[in-house]
């Protein structure tokens, strides 16, 4: 199988950074709507978790996307979760 191009190693690094950049948005936005308000807490937590679900899915499909060498982990895999 052959290796990525320089292009697709590129592609990829900016899916990344993009996805982090989505994850950090999301958590702020968490942490301000929840402002340390007990009742708030389920909806923080939830949030969290979708941010970093969504962060780990996007940096997955960019991989397969641009063709990334290296191991072939599911979601399932990584997290032990089917959602």
């Amino acid at each position: 199988m052959p290796g990525t191009t320089a292009a697709q190693e590129a592609a990829h690094k900016t899916n990344v950074l993009a996805a982090e950049s989505a994850r950090q948005t999301a958590i702020a936005a968490a942490k301000a709507a929840y402002n340390n308000t007990p009742a708030a807490w389920p909806a923080f937590d939830a949030a969290i978790k979708a941010a970093d679900v969504a962060h780990c899915r996007a940096i997955l499909a960019s991989a397969a996307l641009n063709g990334s060498d290296g191991p072939r982990q599911t979601l399932h895999e990584l997290t032990g979760s089917w959602t």
